[in-house]
């Protein structure tokens, strides 16, 4: 970011001026030569301290400029400042304030030059968290060398920085049936017409003729039909349970954090199958990002979930209550929940019924919250409640090594381009190169 500011001269204290009148005084009192040439040096000090202050004012600008818009967790945020001298007096001392949200990012700094010069320096950080974050508001401190006046430049204005979520290798998680390449069978009647048929019945007047199966028919002596099967689409709905309540941990070593990484790299190998995901999070704010497909979609999910925030009192089965008609025939549901609480299996079910199939990645909250030696097995009992009504589970503990699908050291950055309606598209994935 450029900035061209007015700066203000000021005065850092009246004792210049109360000394200047102290020895005017004694000199017209009890003139003396001692008198005359200390009014004369202070106050010459004074004039000189105050023609620097105002040429580091008039000719004396800084600017900032930031490298790249968009990082993930992980990645080192660089800036680099340039100090610009263009009066013929030296800068002596001039501080960098700055005010800027970013955690453990602190960009204080006392530089020097000559003049005329210009000196540029980099500060960087290692983004450590997740959010929208400000750089800025910032100021520029100068003084002259007596220490009589000072020039202050304020940048009120402050740049907004998205940090994203990483991107990890994810564990074995057994994904959805509907993430398998080709036909796959659901015991549920098809709605629309499929090619694949498990199993036979007795014909039925609605049945259309074209399902009639003629050898059954020719064998049992009565017309029996196909029963056609659901074609499981592969679209995947990940569902991230943000419910203030069942949430354990702090900061990165929290449930909240480790289900918005999971999900962004669930979404990403989803993509990169060249599958449809959609987002569903329910937190302090819904978080809903429809079905889609490609290196455009990556970007709208890492945005939601760089912003969400666990709240609200919406548990999960009032979510998946709701979202319930979202979900279309032969869709895959990815859960992902901190909760042990077995009331939001029953809401599940439904969804097997309709053709749906879920997962459940299940974020084991002891471990988060109490030693190994006083856990009761919660988790461990939710899974196998899960189990036995079919849906496939992985426990997720605290501590778990997350990978970096792209190191940071290696990662480039996010590259989009504008269309002339204002969509952005995005040209380069970070570890697009590395993969």
């Amino acid at each position: 970011m450029t900035r061209n500011s007015n700066a203000a001269v000021r005065l850092n204290g009246y004792y210049p001026l109360i000394l200047t009148g102290i020895l005017a005084v004694s000199y017209v009192v009890y003139p003396s030569r001692v008198w005359l040439v200390l009014l004369c040096a202070v106050g010459g000090l004074t004039a000189l301290g105050y023609y620097w202050a105002v040429q580091m004012a008039r000719h004396v600008s800084i600017r900032r400029d930031l490298r790249f818009g968009w990082v993930q967790v992980g990645d080192r945020l660089e800036e680099q400042f340039t100090l610009v001298n263009h009066s013929w007096l030296p800068v002596l001392w001039a501080e960098v304030g700055d005010e800027s949200s970013l955690p453990g990012y602190r960009v204080d700094r006392i530089a020097s030059s000559g003049g005329p010069d210009t000196i540029r320096w980099v500060t960087e950080a290692e983004c450590t968290r997740r959010g929208v974050f400000t750089l800025g508001p910032w100021s520029l401190h100068i003084e002259d060398p007596f220490g009589f006046f000072s020039v202050r430049v304020l940048h009120d204005e402050a740049e907004v920085i998205v940090v994203y979520p990483p991107v990890v290798h994810l564990p074995e998680i057994a994904l959805p049936r509907g993430l398998v390449t080709g036909p796959s069978r659901a015991r549920r009647r098809a709605i629309e017409s499929t090619t694949d048929a498990s199993q036979t019945r007795f014909y039925q007047p609605s049945d259309p003729l074209r399902l009639i199966h003629w050898p059954s028919t020719a064998h049992r002596g009565d017309l029996i039909v196909r029963e056609l099967d659901t074609l499981v689409s592969g679209d995947l709905w990940i569902v991230l349970d943000l419910d203030r309540a069942v949430q354990v941990g702090q900061e990165e070593e929290s449930t909240e954090e480790y289900g918005v990484i999971l999900a962004a790299s669930l979404a990403d190998k989803t993509l990169h199958q060249n599958l449809a995901v959609g987002l569903i999070a329910h937190g302090a704010e819904l978080a809903f990002v429809p079905l889609g497909r490609g290196k455009g979609q990556m970007w709208h999910i890492l945005q939601a979930l760089a912003t969400v925030q666990a709240g609200g009192t919406k548990r999960l089965v009032e979510v998946l209550h709701s979202v319930r008609q979202n979900l279309g025939q032969g869709t895959t549901v990815l859960v992902i929940t901190p909760s042990c609480d077995p009331e939001w299996l029953g809401a599940l079910l439904p969804l097997i019924r309709r053709g749906i199939a879920p997962t459940v990645v299940l974020l084991d909250p002891e471990s988060f919250s109490s030693p190994a030696s006083e856990r009761t097995g919660v988790a461990q009992a939710m899974r196998e409640r899960l189990a036995e009504a079919g849906i496939a589970t992985h426990v997720i503990h605290q501590g778990y090594s997350f990978r970096y699908v792209v190191s940071p050291k290696r990662r480039g950055h996010w590259d989009f381009k504008v269309t002339p309606l204002g969509r952005a598209v995005l040209v380069r994935h970070p570890g697009e190169e590395a993969r």
